[in-house]
């Protein structure tokens, strides 16, 4: 009944909004807040909305990953466990919620007006943010409402199968390209600079990032036979040449909204600890077999916090494991993301962008997608394609380890955000040294699928939560490299705790929007198996074979 009132109170204020009451409302317009703006007023926020949902997600989704882990026991995501239907809660949610409402109508509103002036550059580019949307709420949530998304006079939404929702994404890539590559431009109306403060109005550099969301879309399937490693190598060919490519969301950092959510002033980050995981592949010992300082990564000390306590043998940089809480005590407690020998965050409430370490800086950029995670795309592909021992595999790993150097070591951003490295960039007799060390394959016969993926982990740590999951669904988190025959993602820690409700296995996927889809859509919800307790360690279809 509650559904029934909905829709007509909904299709009442379409009536009155079509039919002989213009004049009337017309009355209440504001000329200073136009209802239909120019589209370039509209795109800024779109941009500045992407972090809403890839930032407050990544809470959740960096502990099943183990980036972070929670400074005491007790936490359900830390043991992969979830919210479970029917707790009320929106924990888990905001990628969908910016894929529907946060950018959702308002791409298409940009795509509809754009389309009726001409503007054909912001027509392409809000094609490729729609299709960025679905691909992240695909990965994310599993099936989710493509086809009939923003459908009107219904309360009721079908979801699609995560096949159907990969096929719409390459749709909208491809239409995507196709208006960005226009030059019948309207001279008058558009000029995508005027509301691109990522790429500045480049239809270039949108048309590089299209192909890295393809070369993406098309990896992500690495387990079934119809995977095509030439046409992911073809993609990424034709995306980011290097670290200035790079999609990177900046902040103001003049009020909440605009400032970075996992800087010091949100105080989002206080109660998370970096892991066993990160630190180790850090300090030489899961990638050189051992602690020595000689293979310690120079990244190390830009990247992660070191506590006061230096006698542990890589400097001090203790961590935790999963669902375990911090057994230090004192000067060899797990320091906060914000900086070394910090226990406490050093300006809650209070902008200070000189405060923060590494992306977690008031005015640190969000990335959306880097050079280097392209890079070992292709190397992953390429050593697929060949089964090992692969010219075109190895040089893509090795660009992606040093274009993760250039990032760290980059000095300009947009809007002036704030560099990410530690007081000095990394020199360059540093990076030569770790190229030669034992963290890095020194030929193509010797590379395995783990040296590509744990170097792919550092690179996304911090930014990359999304990524670094699909990644180890796609290897179901323990498989085994065939060459080494233990675990790709070596030095991942199975946690001890998984919570009963999973009947033993690990999370796959993330609720659905409780606030939309378990109050309005639970129909549809319990079609697909979303009412079950376990329902978040149903495995994915992109993983599946």
């Amino acid at each position: 009944m509650k559904k029934k009132l909905l829709h007509i109170l909904l299709l009442s204020a379409v009536l009155i909004n079509t039919t002989g009451c213009k004049k009337y409302l017309d009355i209440n317009a504001d000329p200073d807040t136009p209802q239909q703006p120019d589209v370039s007023s509209v795109f800024p926020a779109m941009l500045s909305g992407i972090p809403r949902g890839t930032q407050f997600d990544a809470r959740y989704i960096s502990k099943y990953i183990q980036n972070f882990a929670q400074n005491a026991a007790a936490n359900a995501w830390d043991t992969h466990g979830h919210q479970n239907y029917p707790n009320p809660s929106d924990i888990g949610g905001d990628i969908w919620r910016q894929c529907y409402y946060g950018l959702g109508a308002n791409l298409n509103y940009i795509i509809d007006n754009g389309k009726r002036k001409g503007q054909w550059d912001y027509v392409g580019a809000a094609y490729a943010l729609k299709a960025m949307m679905f691909q992240m709420a695909t990965d994310q949530y599993g099936e989710i409402i493509y086809t009939e998304a923003f459908k009107e006079n219904t309360s009721l939404f079908k979801y699609d199968n995560q096949d159907v929702v990969y096929r719409g994404v390459d749709s909208l890539c491809r239409l995507a390209l196709i208006y960005l590559q226009r030059t019948d431009l309207s001279p008058s109306n558009s000029l995508l600079s005027r509301g691109d403060f990522v790429y500045d109005g480049s239809t270039a550099k949108w048309i590089k990032f299209v192909n890295g969301l393809l070369a993406k879309n098309f990896h992500r399937v690495t387990n079934k036979t119809s995977y095509n490693a030439d046409s992911v190598i073809y993609y990424v060919d034709r995306s980011f040449t290097n670290g200035n490519d790079d999609f990177l969301v900046p902040f103001d950092a003049t009020k909440n909204d605009d400032t970075n959510f996992f800087g010091t002033y949100r105080d989002n980050l206080t109660s998370f600890r970096q892991t066993k995981m990160i630190v180790q592949l850090l300090d030489g010992t899961t990638l050189a077999g051992s602690a020595a300082g000689y293979n310690r990564d120079p990244r190390m000390r830009h990247m992660i916090s070191a506590s006061n306590d230096t006698t542990n043998g890589n400097g001090g940089y203790y961590s935790l494991e999963p669902g375990l809480a911090d057994p230090n005590t004192l000067n060899k407690r797990v320091s906060t993301p914000f900086g070394d020998s910090l226990y406490a965050n050093p300006s809650a409430s209070r902008y200070d962008p000189s405060r923060g370490k590494y992306l977690f800086r008031d005015k640190a950029v969000s990335p959306v997608m880097s050079y280097s995670e392209l890079q070992f795309i292709k190397a992953e592909a390429a050593y697929k394609k060949a089964g090992g021992g692969d010219a075109v595999a190895y040089q893509a790993y090795l660009n992606g380890i040093n274009g993760h150097f250039d990032f760290i070591n980059r000095s300009t951003y947009p809007r002036s955000n704030v560099p990410i490295y530690n007081t000095t960039v990394i020199s360059s007799t540093q990076r030569s040294a770790y190229l030669a060390s034992a963290n890095v394959k020194a030929s193509a016969a010797t590379l395995t699928l783990t040296d590509i993926m744990l170097q792919k982990y550092i690179a996304l740590w911090g930014w990359g939560f999304l990524e670094t999951w699909v990644d180890m669904r796609r290897y179901h988190y323990t498989d085994n490299d065939p060459v080494t025959m233990q675990p790709v993602y070596k030095g991942f820690i199975v946690p001890t705790a998984i919570p009963s409700t999973n009947n033993g296995r690990l999370a796959y996927r993330i609720r659905p929007r409780f606030n939309s889809e378990y109050v309005w859509n639970l129909d549809e919800l319990i079609r697909i198996g979303g009412t079950t307790v376990d329902y978040h360690t149903k495995e994915m279809w992109f993983s599946l074979p």
